[in-house]
């Protein structure tokens, strides 16, 4: 699946609400935002990206990236997803969250191919499904769409009742791996790639 063909959301929308309120991917390790690391992954993959973002975005404005802010406030990373869906209009789209720095390099390659099967594959790490690290088609996207403006607000319910299979990748197990905590940000500034 060439990277012309995909458009990469990065949901950057969420309450961190165990980090103390703070937008997650703006958390810094060696000089630069989380989101950056996320970015640079997704740049070689899809030939535009979006970050999906739920508060004021001058913040964001300096990453290179268009900014899409939710539509309706509090309404969780579907509503980011749909939000973006509507601005977006490339046959795929590549999603995942913007506070996983270790975001594969392989991602949409490594998911094009049940992607192609089944309209969308969502990536599972071996132990569970990573509900928010999907490649879809359109078609797909303007089901989820539906299913939001039917009442829906949580992805894994669309999965569940689409019936979509997940994609195992537990070889890219580290890459679906959120900063979560302050520990979990201190292991990651610990780390040589964080530099």
């Amino acid at each position: 699946m060439p990277p012309e063909d995909i458009s990469a959301i990065v949901l950057c929308g969420g309450g961190g609400r165990r980090l103390g309120g703070v937008d997650k991917p703006l958390l810094r390790a060696g000089g630069k935002a989380l989101v950056e690391f996320v970015i640079a992954r997704l740049r070689p993959q899809a030939s535009r990206i979006v970050l999906s973002i739920g508060r004021e975005p001058a913040p964001y404005q300096g990453f290179g990236c268009e900014l899409v802010r939710d539509r309706e406030p509090d309404q969780g990373p579907l509503g980011g997803l749909v939000s973006c869906f509507a601005e977006l209009a490339g046959p795929w789209l590549l999603t995942c969250p913007g506070d996983a720095p270790w975001t594969a390099p392989n991602l949409a390659a490594s998911l094009s191919r049940d992607a192609r099967e089944h309209g969308v594959a969502v990536a599972h790490d071996g132990k569970r499904r990573q509900n928010l690290t999907m490649l879809l088609h359109r078609e797909r996207a303007d089901s989820l769409m539906g299913f939001y403006a039917d009442g829906g607000r949580a992805v894994h319910r669309w999965l569940d009742a689409e019936g979509i299979p997940s994609t195992r990748l537990p070889e890219l197990a580290e890459s679906f791996v959120n900063i979560n905590t302050p520990a979990d940000l201190e292991n990651f500034r610990r780390l040589p790639g964080s530099r």
